[in-house]
């Protein structure tokens, strides 16, 4: 299973950066991150390109802070999971839960805990 959750490895890296951030954070302390901590090397039109093409795909968002551009995710972790998920269902499934379900299960019975479990949240 797709353990990015629809992202690629970098744009996750950068994800998660966003996150667990309390703040927007500058262009620099992504590049300066990647680059010190990620060991990317990175120039800042490849920081620019990821970036941009996060925001187009509606993953991040900026605005103007005091003196730099800052970035912030759109949504938190688990609303992304969420979303993915979603587009999962829809998208290999049909949109049908059951046959989500039933895929996920390998076609086993579910136990009686497991049964009450999916009960309680439809």
């Amino acid at each position: 299973m797709d353990k990015n959750f629809g992202l690629s490895h970098t744009e996750k890296e950068i994800m998660e950066l966003l996150w667990q951030s309390e703040e927007p954070l500058s262009f620099r302390e992504i590049l300066d991150h990647a680059n010190e901590v990620w060991k990317k090397n990175w120039k800042k039109q490849t920081l620019n390109t990821y970036l941009l093409n996060m925001q187009k795909a509606g993953l991040i968002g900026s605005e103007r802070g005091k003196v730099y551009q800052v970035y912030f995710p759109m949504c938190t972790k688990e609303e992304h999971i969420q979303n993915w998920t979603r587009k999962l269902v829809r998208e290999t499934f049909e949109g049908s839960l059951y046959s989500f379900v039933v895929a996920f299960t390998g076609g086993e019975k579910l136990t009686e805990e497991e049964a009450e479990e999916l009960r309680k949240l439809i």
